[in-house]
């Protein structure tokens, strides 16, 4: 924290030492006036429009696959989830992250990528997880027949422990609901 402290006083004091010229603008001059405004605009909106403006940067931040994957689930309400765990040593070691079905269930271009979408969009708070649910056994039973998938069990698999096989669900979170809400009043 005092070693930024001195190299941005040391900064400052470069700048104003250099010819007029030779001095550009300040570090983080661009970065420091959208705060301000950020900060500026903060004080004027209202809950309404603060709503507006999260759910619009989280949607800036989508790529048209994961957008494919929010209506999915609001289309289905539920899609199975799972996670595969390779145990070594004693220690856990993930094998495959947050593999799902809804990825081929919303006819994304990249359906290998599905666990990087989901990821995503875990992070972003539009979806969340759910516990198991054993009454939609069979649609396990197919996640757990993905090739992907598959080749995460094999390579998990080895020595004398199988692998663990997390199962849980993924559904539109408070957030996504919010969104897919305001993308069918709009039209």
């Amino acid at each position: 924290m005092i070693v930024d402290d001195v190299g941005r006083w040391l900064l400052g004091l470069a700048a104003r030492s250099a010819p007029p010229e030779l001095a550009g603008p300040a570090v983080g001059t661009t970065a420091a006036h959208r705060l301000g405004a950020l900060l500026d605009e903060a004080l004027a909106q209202s809950t309404q429009e603060a709503g507006d403006a999260l759910l619009d940067a989280l949607v800036r931040g989508l790529v048209p696959d994961e957008a494919r994957v929010v209506a999915a689930l609001a289309a289905r309400g539920w899609s199975p989830l799972v996670h595969v765990e390779a145990r070594r040593d004693g220690e856990d070691h993930l094998g495959l992250r947050n593999a799902s079905l809804i990825g081929r269930q919303a006819g994304v271009a990249l359906v290998r990528r599905t666990p990087f979408y989901v990821t995503r969009l875990l992070a972003s708070g539009l979806v969340a997880t759910t516990p198991e649910r054993p009454e939609r056994a069979e649609e396990y039973e197919v996640l757990l027949a993905e090739p992907d998938v598959l080749d995460a069990i094999r390579a998990a698999g080895r020595g004398p422990v199988g692998p663990r096989i997390r199962r849980g669900g993924l559904v539109l979170s408070d957030l996504g609901l919010q969104l897919w809400s305001s993308r069918q009043a709009s039209g």
